[in-house]
């Protein structure tokens, strides 16, 4: 059985934010890969980060 992630629509909106933020091409299913797993990995660094956030 493969590992399949069904997105939300919490992740959906913070992909698709990545994407227009970075200039992705929507077309391409890699990019958009690449945009939902870098989209995740942010946000599990700020949930793991949790109060720590400094400001400069």
């Amino acid at each position: 059985m493969a590992n399949v992630i069904i997105p939300n629509q919490e992740r959906r909106a913070e992909a698709e934010h990545i994407m227009k933020s970075y200039g992705v091409d929507r077309s391409d299913p890699a990019m958009r890969e690449a945009a939902e797993v870098t989209a995740a990995r942010t946000n599990e660094t700020i949930r793991m980060a949790g109060n720590r956030r400094k400001y400069y």
